[in-house]
Order: structure tokens, then C-alpha cells, then sequence
């Protein structure tokens, strides 16, 4: 996310609703002093959490839940929770507060993967710029909160109805992790499984819904996320370590991928 990306978001007293569902307040900032300081406390609504920088813990219920880049925690009505930093840097989190007639069986936490996160950061710069050039709260501001809220519930409760990654695909991952991915291609990988790439894809597509290509694409860039936010290494240093020895096209894959340069990417997140 750029620095402007950043901006405070504060829609307040809002009456966003469906049956038995009820959108309250959206909030996006940095976590200030007093909210740090801030014990172990209850709200009468839900919260949907989601951190987009910094690390820590969420003690919620007696259970103490990491929190990092990513992360999406649920937070029930009444439930007695406080927030624990573990990182000199302030972190940056998205509040959704809501109310549900109906009693809420969303999982408690989800980390989204990097794509997820861009389009989250793309509908919050767009929702930031609704804000500030418009006086009156509009259909599109809502249909943004919509969506925003959408992604998240999807990332907490994606996998409930869904077959979970099976072996052939924890296969793939595995080549992968011993081989790295210089010169890594699906055709390769097929190749070590001793697969037609076609059979492959076919395999995979019924776990994951993706093909070799797609998750090889996606591994790549959880890769460079990682190695973006927490290596000194240079943007072609890290293009290298994901199997792209030009730095040019490997800038502009990722700006594909996540909507912003490899550069901005990494100076939102340190």
C-alpha cells in the first residue's frame, strides 16, 4: 500500500442491512498510544478484524491468537478481548463492526493470502477517495463495504463447505520447498511426479481448483511477499530467488499480482 493508501477511514452511525444482518461502523487506521494501552475489554457488536501491518496477539476468550500481516479475526459480542503488540511498528488494522440477529458460526481467524490482501488495499484507497470527495454516503461506498465484508467472511469461512488441499497438491508444494524456483516449471513438476502435466492439472484442479501453473504462480508470489517484508535483500535479489532472473519482468508480474510495485510494496509494509 502507498502512504496515501493509509489514510484514515471513519464511517460512523451506518444502517447498511439485509435480514438479520446489520453493517455499523468501518474504520480503517493506526493503532494510537491509548489504544495500545487499551485492557481487556467488550464491545455489544461484532467485529470483523483484519491486519494489514504489524505483528502480535489477540487474547480473546482466554486463547491467545497471533496476528500478523493478513490476519482476519472475529470477534463475538460480549466477548472480553485485548490486543498485544509484539513489533515497535503500529499497526494498521481494518474494523468492520456489525450485528446479527442470528447467533455467528464464522470461524475466530484466517490469514488471506497475498492477492486477497491486494484487492482489499485497492477497495480501501477506493472507498478512502469516495470518502473524501463526496458529502453524502453513496451506493457506491456501500457496495465497497459490501464487498470488503464479503472477502473477509470468505477468507474466515472459505474452506467449510470445500475439499481441503489434498496430497498431490502438498506434493507440489514439496518440490517446490527442495528445489526452489529457478527453472521450476509445470512441466518439470509433472516430471517429478511422474505425471502427463495434463493428468497433473486434472488432479489438481479437483483439489484445489487450481492447475500446476496457478499454484506455482501463487507460491511464487507468498515467496516474494515474505521475503519483500522481512529480507534486506534487493528486488532482484528476491526476483532471482522466485525463479525470475529479470528484474523488470518480475517487477511487472508483481505489479500484476498485487496492483503495486515490488518498491511500494515494501516501503507501506516496514
Amino acid at each position: 500500500m502507498r502512504k496515501r493508501e493509509f489514510q484514515p477511514i471513519l464511517l460512523e452511525n451506518l444502517r447498511i442491512r439485509w435480514p438479520g444482518f446489520t453493517i455499523r461502523r468501518v474504520a480503517l487506521n493506526q493503532h494510537m498510544p491509548r489504544v495500545e494501552r487499551l485492557g481487556e475489554h467488550v464491545h455489544r457488536f461484532a467485529q470483523m478484524l483484519l491486519y494489514l501491518r504489524g505483528e502480535g496477539r489477540q487474547h480473546l476468550g482466554g486463547q491467545a491468537m497471533p496476528v500478523e500481516r493478513g490476519t482476519v479475526l472475529v470477534i463475538p459480542p460480549g466477548r472480553p478481548h485485548r490486543f498485544e503488540k509484539t513489533r515497535p511498528v503500529r499497526p494498521i488494522c481494518l474494523v468492520i463492526d456489525f450485528e446479527s440477529e442470528k447467533t455467528l458460526d464464522w470461524s475466530g481467524r484466517a490469514v488471506m493470502g497475498a492477492r486477497d490482501l491486494a484487492a482489499i488495499e485497492r477497495w480501501l484507497l477506493a472507498l478512502h477517495e469516495q470518502q473524501r470527495s463526496h458529502d453524502d454516503f453513496s451506493i457506491q461506498t456501500a457496495a465497497l463495504i459490501l464487498r470488503l465484508l464479503a472477502r473477509l467472511e470468505r477468507a474466515v469461512n472459505g474452506n467449510k463447505n470445500s475439499v481441503p488441499e489434498g496430497p498431490v497438491a502438498a506434493s507440489v508444494r514439496s518440490i517446490v520447498s527442495r528445489r526452489g524456483f529457478n527453472a521450476l516449471t509445470p512441466g518439470n513438476v509433472a516430471a517429478d511426479l511422474g505425471r502427463t502435466l495434463d493428468h497433473l492439472n486434472r488432479q489438481l484442479h479437483a483439489e484445489t481448483g487450481a492447475t500446476t501453473g496457478g499454484l506455482l504462480n501463487q507460491l511464487r508470489l507468498d515467496e516474494a511477499t515474505r521475503l519483500l517484508q522481512r529480507s534486506d535483500g534487493s528486488v532482484g535479489d528476491i526476483a532471482a530467488a522466485v525463479g525470475m532472473d529479470d528484474q523488470n519482468y518480475f517487477s511487472r508480474w508483481f505489479r500484476k499480482q498485487t496492483g503495486q510495485t515490488p518498491t511500494r510494496w515494501r516501503a507501506a509494509m516496514r
